[in-house]
């Protein structure tokens, strides 16, 4: 028998291939050619399989292109404390330690007691103070700063015994926070509308885009009255305003804030912020105010019980949602 090479074509996977055809195995009737190689065992040829070489992207070294610097953000917390004095030796590293204990980024201090106005630079921490220049050992704000948003601080203003302003670089926008001590409920009225007058006065500098933060001792009991949902939430400890209280909401209302300490509802124990000399009741006169258009910033305010400075008042803290700038990093 004498075979004769025929080429063929196989249509499987679509490879094209040369086979040797037995003869015989030629077109049927129809015209259709027979299996290649049939019936001697006649070896498939492929042609060389073609590898597919998958190249990844490149990748430009980082910074290369922009060498511009990052700039690192957080977020922050925040409080208020009523200290009562700072006047004993160690009593700055006792207050310090339990603020960097709680976590807490910026606290604003009332009733320091000391005398004149600066900025006291530790390691972990920075205190800046407000006070009279002549030695009262009364009064006295100031806030207790943490090392994390101490670059962040733009400038800080000593406005009197009673008012400290602090602002402080954002992503987006700034943030300025005052510390206040009011005068008590038992102080003449001229009194107080000198203190609420110097606080407006403050915050009319403020440009209406950059958030603003009052918070301190205010002496200021906000009832749960229907009329005050508008400056004010309904989860505050006291069912009845007194006078301090209306003149915090008449201030918040002309100057368009909103009272955040009275917002969250929390457990009776954490609403209270001052405790009775003598006695188990406690009050709620710390209070925090927001610009109204930044109120939902503010995620969260309650008391610190925790804490302790040998002071009748409790340390009150809260979150704010916004974006500080902590510097440069390369």
């Amino acid at each position: 028998m004498i075979l004769r090479a025929m080429p063929a074509v196989a249509l499987a996977t679509g490879r094209a291939t040369l086979a040797g055809q037995v003869e015989g195995d030629g077109p049927d009737e129809r015209g259709y050619p027979g299996p290649p190689g049939w019936g001697l065992g006649v070896r498939l040829t492929t042609s060389p399989r073609k590898k597919l070489i998958v190249t990844k992207p490149y990748n430009k070294p980082r910074n290369v292109m922009n060498t511009r610097r990052r700039q690192r953000t957080t977020d922050l917390t925040f409080g208020t404390w009523n200290v009562q004095t700072m006047l004993q030796p160690g009593k700055m590293m006792e207050i310090a330690d339990e603020v960097l204990k709680q976590g807490i980024d910026l606290v604003a201090l009332q009733e320091i007691r000391w005398q004149g106005h600066g900025e006291i630079n530790k390691k972990t921490f920075t205190v800046i103070y407000c006070g009279p220049e002549n030695r009262t050992g009364q009064y006295e704000t100031g806030f207790i700063i943490s090392r994390k948003i101490k670059e962040s601080i733009l400038e800080w203003e000593p406005v009197n015994d009673r008012l400290c302003r602090i602002k402080i670089r954002g992503k987006f926008r700034n943030l300025t926070i005052n510390s206040a001590y009011a005068p008590t409920e038992d102080k003449g009225e001229e009194g107080k509308v000198d203190f609420y007058s110097k606080l407006e006065k403050i915050c009319s500098r403020v440009p209406k885009y950059e958030m603003s933060i009052i918070m301190g001792d205010f002496n200021a009991k906000v009832g749960r009255e229907e009329c005050r949902h508008k400056v004010s939430g309904k989860y505050s400890l006291h069912e009845y305003t007194n006078e301090n209280g209306s003149f915090l909401v008449q201030f918040a209302i002309r100057n368009n804030f909103y009272i955040k300490s009275t917002t969250f509802s929390h457990k009776t124990i954490h609403m209270g912020t001052w405790k009775i000399p003598g006695s188990a009741e406690v009050n709620q006169i710390d209070q925090v105010l927001v610009s109204a258009r930044h109120a939902s910033s503010i995620i969260d305010v309650r008391n610190s019980r925790g804490a302790n400075c040998d002071s009748d008042h409790y340390l009150v803290n809260g979150n704010v949602r916004k974006r500080i700038s902590r510097g440069w990093k390369h």
